[in-house]
């Protein structure tokens, strides 16, 4: 294994260029990482993207991205369609994976750069056997049209939840031609681009995202009243929520009993030991031994956010949300279905075309990865790969890593037929990031924690 000097070397000398073409083909610029294997999660950058700076801001303060004017990012805009769906729309975007037992480099390039370059399967018309020109990716977690037909994408909704993957993509496709969920393809987009960027496999080393929310018994309510917009809990653990969140009231945890989806709009003191948590919506009855936790946020949270990544308030507490580049929340929040992988006792079959997606299929037009999921719970240490089929890249190995090392992130298995989800919820914590891959949860699945998000292929 490399070390970071030797590995710098390797680059600098251009070694590694012999292993895929530079910008001949398209005379398009290219922005890639290279990283050792080693247990930091940092990158060296490479090509274009030597030199590059780039920080998060908070509210309405911007922080400088120098990868904002960048061909990769500049074209990046926000476009709404005639349902009122918002999204960021993405430019074709062409990637290389260069996969070596030292070292595994990631490039992306506006223009295909040469032999082992691909486009991604989200930038592809299968009717009409040609590119796209750009994928829109939903801005926000998906929320339910006022008729309950549709999947949305809309500022000051509640992310829809308790839906399985099938729902979600039926709901999804009930847009229109083109509509769909969030898929594998656009994951393999993201994730890539946003690697690139940050130059870390560390996601919350850039953003914390809204992964440290409460989900404790232990929040109980300790004054009974009646008629109310208010529950009182013991101070320190009011002390762990903040106003903006969204918040839960049950006689069970998680239940929903008394209330659900309100809005944390003021805390305050109520005696010397407790604190009142204040909530919008119609009255309750609140009795002593509710539960209070959280929920996802209601999307728009950032809005206010003028730098291409940040969050409102803070980046690093995990208690708010965060934007990249118009997409809120690409992790954390709640788990996000990722559509067109099937898994069978670790194995996965990934498909190329959304207009084929169906859960449980283990045939074509589904295609048998070349590698089995780790087997064991774990942080990330490895992830696998398929040349013939590079646009996945599932977790192979969880031994040895850590919240801060090697891909910083966590992964859950379970045998028999699985679906995928992406980025972890509001409850994992330094767990999450966008390599946090649940391969857990059946087609049948539907929780308080799983939502989806609205993708649009222009066709």
């Amino acid at each position: 294994m490399m070390d970071n000097m030797a590995l710098f070397n390797f680059v600098k000398n251009k070694k590694l260029s012999k292993r895929v073409a530079n910008i001949e083909d398209g005379n398009a610029d290219i922005y890639g990482t290279c990283w050792n294997k080693g247990s930091s999660p940092t990158l060296i950058r490479t090509d274009k993207n030597i030199g590059q700076t780039v920080n998060a801001g908070i509210d309405a303060t911007p922080a400088f991205n120098g990868l904002d004017l960048s061909s990769i990012f500049k074209d990046v805009e926000e476009v709404t369609d005639s349902y009122g769906n918002v999204f960021s729309r993405f430019p074709k975007t062409y990637i290389n994976k260069d996969v070596n037992s030292g070292f595994i480099a990631r490039r992306v390039s506006r223009g295909k750069s040469g032999s082992g370059w691909y486009l991604p399967w989200c930038f592809w018309d299968f009717v009409n056997n040609k590119e796209l020109d750009y994928i829109d990716i939903g801005k926000y977690n998906g929320s339910l049209s006022d008729d309950g037909t549709r999947l949305e994408s809309k500022t000051g909704k509640f992310p829809l939840f308790n839906k399985n993957i099938i729902e979600f993509r039926n709901l999804a496709k009930a847009n229109g031609a083109g509509y769909q969920q969030l898929d594998l393809h656009v994951v393999d987009l993201l994730q890539t681009m946003f690697v690139i960027e940050n130059a870390t496999l560390n996601s919350q080393a850039v953003v914390a995202g809204f992964t440290s929310g409460q989900n404790n018994a232990a929040h109980t309510a300790t004054v009974a009243e009646t008629n109310t917009n208010r529950i009182v809990l013991a101070t320190a653990n009011a002390d762990s929520y903040v106003v903006g969140q969204t918040i839960g009231i049950g006689t069970t945890l998680n239940g929903n009993q008394i209330c659900y989806n309100r809005v944390v709009t003021a805390i305050a003191a109520y005696d010397g030991s407790n604190k009142a948590i204040a909530f919008d919506g119609a009255p309750v009855n609140i009795a002593i031994g509710n539960i209070c936790y959280n929920m996802a946020y209601k999307t728009g949270a950032c809005d206010s956010v003028v730098s291409s990544i940040g969050s409102p308030v803070s980046n690093t507490s995990g208690k708010y949300p965060f934007v990249w580049h118009g997409i809120e929340n690409l992790f954390g929040n709640m788990w996000q279905f990722v559509d067109g992988i099937n898994i069978t006792d670790l194995q996965a079959w990934v498909c190329k075309n959304a207009d084929n997606y169906a859960s449980n299929l283990f045939t074509a037009p589904y295609e048998k990865l070349g590698y089995v999921d780790a087997s064991a719970d774990g942080s990330v240490t490895e992830l696998g790969y398929d040349v013939n089929l590079p646009f996945v890249n599932l977790p192979k190995t969880t031994t040895g890593g850590s919240s801060s090392t090697y891909y910083c992130d966590n992964y859950w298995q379970n045998t028999g037929q699985r679906v995928a989800r992406l980025g972890g919820t509001w409850l994992n914590g330094s767990s999450a990031g966008v390599f946090c891959w649940l391969l857990y949860s059946s087609s049948a699945d539907a929780t308080l924690y799983g939502g989806a998000r609205l993708v649009k292929k222009p066709l």
